[in-house]
């Protein structure tokens, strides 16, 4: 990321390729760690020379659209008997296994639920330091990718067991899609064309703002028009703690935007910082800017947070998870 630059990915990038993954076997049992959490299992000897600076260089990179700037991931490091013998390892959701071995072909794999579910495991092996470097640059991309939705898949197999199910169904018949929506939201702002979610505690206030309209321009799906959009809205319904105060997009970090898709659905991933004019709060949004061509409409899920002096990039992902079980309000049951 480029600090105090605005990006815009203007296509979709297609994280796949040809990293041998294999096919899952029998059950396994739930997989273990926290948010954002990366077991390496490699040598002492190779995660204190550039192998281990490399995978730091890479994964402590700084989020630079967080209200405070925050590493990727925290990176656990253990060799690899420790990682066959102790299961409170081995189930972890994401880990990364460097072998080092002289004389052999640079090779890359990745397994999904090897030892638990959900899962993401990849495997280096290299026959030195040089070799990895070059094989993990075409890899890292595919595996930051590939680890973020093993953080979404597991929230979201415990946000089942505690769903809002009447905010969820309202939010169905009103917007034609809804999403896994936890026990905390409640309502706070519900009109013909915009729903405003929060879950407030004494030191967290969590908010989903959602809002369409008719798809008339590819103009609408680009970053100015989307921050527009949102400052459009958060002036009009989200009023902040002084009286004449709003919030909006802050002009001081960075705004980074790309091409995804949802659940089969095109939309623009755009992540940034908000702070409010004529007062002291700011935090992190997150929002989703969605192509619903049944019904012509462009949907927009926009969440954002309240943290002070907190870490806030895991409450991020909490959100992300949500909104990435998107489907479609035909039936009502539950989603498997």
């Amino acid at each position: 990321m480029k600090k105090f630059a605005y990006i815009f990915i203007t296509s979709l990038i297609v994280l796949l390729c040809s990293c041998n993954e294999v096919a899952t076997g029998p059950a396994v049992p739930g997989s273990t760690g926290t948010t954002y959490e990366l077991i390496v299992a490699c040598p002492d000897k190779a995660w204190d020379g550039p192998i281990g600076d490399t995978l730091r260089n890479f994964f402590g990179q700084l989020d630079e659209t967080m209200f405070m700037r925050e590493e990727l991931y925290n990176l656990v490091h253990i060799d690899k008997e420790t990682l066959e013998n102790n299961k409170m390892f081995s189930f972890s959701k994401s880990i990364l296994i460097v072998d080092v071995v002289a004389g052999v072909e640079p090779k890359a794999e990745t397994k999904k639920n090897m030892w638990a579910k959900p899962q993401r495991v990849y495997r280096f092996t290299v026959p030195d330091s040089e070799s990895f470097i070059e094989l993990f640059g075409k890899y890292q991309n595919q595996m930051l990718e590939s680890y973020y939705d093993i953080e979404r898949e597991k929230l979201n197999a415990y946000y089942k067991t505690a769903l809002n199910r009447s905010v969820i169904e309202s939010v169905g018949k009103k917007f034609g899609y809804t999403f896994n929506i936890t026990t905390g939201f409640r309502i706070a702002k519900n009109y013909s064309d915009f729903m405003w979610l929060r879950s407030e505690t004494d030191k967290t206030s969590t908010n989903i703002l959602i809002y369409e309209e008719d798809y008339t321009d590819e103009n609408q799906l680009q970053q100015g028009y989307i921050l527009l959009k949102r400052d459009l809205m958060t002036k009009q319904h989200v009023p902040a703690s002084m009286e004449g105060s709003y919030a909006k997009v802050s002009e001081v970090f960075p705004v980074v935007s790309e091409v995804t898709n949802i659940n089969g659905l095109y939309a623009v991933e755009t992540r940034g910082a908000w702070d409010c004019e004529n007062d002291f709060m700011g935090g992190t949004f997150l929002n989703y800017t969605i192509v619903d061509t049944e019904r012509n409409k462009i949907l927009t899920i926009d969440a954002f947070i309240y943290i002070p002096s907190k870490e806030k990039r895991v409450f991020m992902m909490q959100l992300e998870a949500m909104i990435h079980s998107l489907y479609p309000w035909t039936n009502p049951k539950e989603q498997d």
